[in-house]
């Protein structure tokens, strides 16, 4: 009996894997917008997210303080253009390309 109850433990554990895989950086309960929607159901769009999140961070960290609002007013607008992925026939592509090409921009800061 015990053996079986761990082995349906470890099946849960197994199961439960691929939904923290897709955990984006922001909670999928308020995602409103369709691109938000998709990242939350893509593990690979969602390691983008959380990617570029803590990279974005690590950036707001390292400039001066008179060059954040630049940079947060960079990310709204980033974010608006994700958000337009919505007219690509490729939305999933879009969506994957603005993140790398982000990511590419604040690595090069």
């Amino acid at each position: 009996m015990r053996v079986h109850a761990f082995a349906i433990l470890l099946a849960s554990a197994a199961l439960s894997l691929p939904a923290f895989a897709a955990r984006p950086s922001f909670d999928c309960g308020q995602a409103t917008h369709e691109a938000e929607q998709m990242i939350c159901k893509d593990a690979e769009l969602a390691r983008l997210d959380r990617e570029l999140t803590h990279l974005y961070a690590q950036v707001m960290d390292d400039i001066p303080v008179r060059d954040q609002k630049e940079l947060k007013a960079e990310q709204r607008g980033w974010v608006k253009g994700r958000n337009d992925c919505w007219k690509s026939s490729d939305q999933r592509g879009c969506i994957a390309d603005a993140y790398r090409d982000r990511i590419d921009e604040l690595e090069d800061r």
